[in-house]
């Protein structure tokens, strides 16, 4: 029964040693036989192995990270001052057709207005001698890396208004420059697009502003 009970014990995950015990067997007068560790007269001597079982400590695994996927930036107004209204949003008929300003809008606004960054990150490439229509459709431009790879790009700015620099950073509000009339615009507007680099170049993607602009009238639509 000890034997049984020392080679049954035991839920361990690994063996790791085997211990050997001398037991000796012996027969009282009245012919009980009994078991022990000691050495008496007559008794017979025999080696019991016993598995020595070791619980083992399994390594803690890494548990994968959760993906979450991140929440979509919603962008402040990229202006000071207003109501203003929309002229032309995504997906509009007069010029956002292609895929670098599907998803732009376009806001009506004096000219000289302050334009303003609507999201942190560093200053790639400027625009600012362009007159009226010149060569150039988007006109005087601003255009700012985020962060996150994605790009907000300001155009048809207004000649000379640009106050910022390639290189430079900026954070949200930073002053960038006074709305204009430049390039392929037909009236006084800022034209505002997120974009992100492709192997097919540069595409427009959604976005969101933080305020509600579905009160501004979209003209482009019809209401």
């Amino acid at each position: 029964m000890l034997l049984r009970l020392l080679l049954c014990c035991g839920l361990a995950s690994v063996t790791t040693s085997t211990l050997a015990m001398t037991l000796y067997k012996s027969t009282d007068a009245n012919g009980v036989v009994f078991f022990s560790d000691r050495h008496t007269p007559g008794a017979q001597a025999f080696e019991l192995h016993e598995r020595r079982v070791e619980r083992v400590r399994r390594p803690v695994l890494d548990m994968p990270k959760p993906l979450y996927r991140p929440q979509a930036y919603r962008y402040p107004l990229p202006w000071r001052g207003g109501p203003f209204r929309l002229t032309q949003g995504p997906n509009g008929s007069f010029s956002h057709t292609d895929a670098k300003s599907r998803y732009a809008m376009d806001i009506a606004m004096p000219e000289g207005t302050p334009i303003i960054a609507a999201r942190s990150g560093v200053v790639v490439k400027v625009e600012n001698e362009q007159a009226g229509r010149g060569n150039d459709a988007s006109g005087n431009f601003v255009r700012v890396q985020h962060d996150d790879g994605t790009q907000g790009v300001y155009l048809h700015l207004k000649q000379g208004s640009v106050s910022v620099r390639a290189g430079q950073r900026v954070a949200v509000g930073s002053p960038l420059a006074l709305s204009g009339n430049t390039g392929n615009s037909s009236g006084p507007h800022l034209h505002f697009v997120v974009q992100r680099a492709t192997e097919a170049g540069l595409v427009s993607i959604p976005y969101e502003f933080n305020q509600p602009v579905g009160a501004l009238p979209n003209f482009a639509l019809g209401n």
